[in-house]
């Protein structure tokens, strides 16, 4: 009854044995059993010296899912290797790349950046896969494969079941950790909560799997610990009454994180960041909602490239884009689980409200998704100050919100 197997550094694996892996144990199970793992690219067996790899370049095809880290990065902002003042100075998309710049945010940054960044969170929407096409930020159509992401290429995946998208995992910083060293830091306790929200959305609205570490829906702190693995449970215990996240409770171990202390120990001392069990309560409520949402239409987990290709597309691209908003929309006619005959979300990251022009969806008739207009729904601003304007096909996004609509 085992559903899915994990595999660290999977990547030093041969793509043979996992293939034999994956044959056997669906024989044993008598079903699919999904293998996932990381594909790091890296160290003796880089770019196939010694054989070839189960590494993400290398797994086309097989149907064995790697975590991606285009979408990751691109949302979380920097790389797992930052340390010292990279840790606040390298913000991305959700935590105010250019658009709320921190104390320590390079002034030269500017909205080119921030366009490439809304590119790679789309990749990572499409499910990562290499001949997705998508309209990039130079006004230039291109498949995934062709947009560059630290000299590989953005897209990979043959099939949306070859890609594991998350914002936070074991591994690294919680997602509310970096966002205590990236958000300015006078952002309210409710605001990162609603960040977090928006980072569980991205991966929820995401083509392939979905991967949400335990604890993300309660803002799962380690006191900002890089590397917990030998930490204990001060830094490593979830409070399942949703009463505390553990933020603040001491200053991790200097393995891994003493450059960074000089940073970690203001914010740790400082209760406004900490949140509330209200702020809680609602980001757990809000990762339900989001289950709610993509369990509802099979257009959140369609199993083909070529239908992600056909049913997906991204109106607010290019060039003269709101770089802000980013929207998808879903394509469900003749889909069986589809639910709706077509699906619109958009996720404003900027703390104020959004409006968006979209000539596609005029004279539609757009309606909240139903979890939206449910009386426990968790976030009440898309019901309360959400607006669509079907005669221009203009949408107004509330500040931080991500906002579902569709056609039925």
């Amino acid at each position: 009854r085992i559903d899915s197997f994990r595999f660290d550094l999977m990547g030093h694996q041969p793509r043979a044995a996992m293939e034999i892996l994956q044959r056997r144990v669906d024989a044993a199970a008598g079903r699919h059993v999904q293998l996932i793992g990381e594909g790091w690219n890296f160290g003796e067996v880089a770019d196939g010296a010694r054989f070839v790899q189960a590494s993400q370049l290398s797994l086309g095809g097989s149907g064995i899912g790697t975590f991606s880290d285009r979408a990751r990065d691109a949302l979380r902002g920097g790389g797992p290797g930052d340390s010292g003042a990279d840790k606040v100075a390298r913000q991305g998309y959700l935590n105010g790349l250019v658009y709320a710049p921190n104390e320590l945010a390079d002034p030269a940054l500017g909205r080119a950046e921030l366009l490439r960044s809304a590119d790679l969170v789309r990749v990572g929407l499409a499910g990562t896969l290499r001949d997705y096409v998508l309209t990039t930020a130079d006004g230039r159509t291109r498949a995934l494969h062709e947009i560059d992401y630290n000299g590989q290429p953005a897209g990979y995946a043959h099939a949306p079941g070859e890609v594991v998208n998350y914002v936070e995992n074991h591994d690294n910083e919680t997602l509310f950790d970096l966002n205590a060293f990236r958000l300015p830091r006078d952002t309210a306790a409710h605001d990162r909560a609603r960040v977090q929200a928006l980072g569980m959305a991205f991966t929820a609205f995401s083509q392939g799997v979905a991967y949400f570490h335990a604890g993300i829906d309660t803002l799962r702190s380690k006191s900002m610990d890089r590397n917990s693995f030998d930490s204990g449970d001060w830094f490593n215990r979830l409070d399942w009454t949703y009463g505390d996240n553990h933020f603040g409770t001491g200053l991790p171990p200097a393995s891994g994180n003493e450059p960074s202390w000089p940073w970690i120990a203001p914010r740790l001392a400082d209760a406004s960041i900490r949140p509330s069990p209200t702020d809680i309560v609602f980001a757990r409520d809000a990762l339900r909602d989001l289950l709610r949402i993509r369990a509802s239409s099979s257009l959140f987990r369609l199993d083909e490239a070529a239908e992600v290709s056909r049913r997906l597309t991204f109106p607010n691209t290019g060039p003269a884009q709101n770089a802000l908003v980013i929207a998808g929309h879903l394509e469900g006619r003749g889909l069986a689980g589809a639910g709706f005959e077509e699906i619109l979300y958009l996720i404003n990251v900027s703390p104020q409200a959004q409006v968006l022009d979209l000539p596609t969806e005029r004279g539609k008739r757009y309606m909240l998704h139903p979890v939206h207009l449910s009386a426990g729904a968790a976030d009440t601003r898309p019901r309360g100050k959400a607006r669509f304007d079907p005669a221009r096909g203009r949408f107004t996004v509330p500040p931080r919100t991500a906002v579902v609509y569709v056609l039925e």
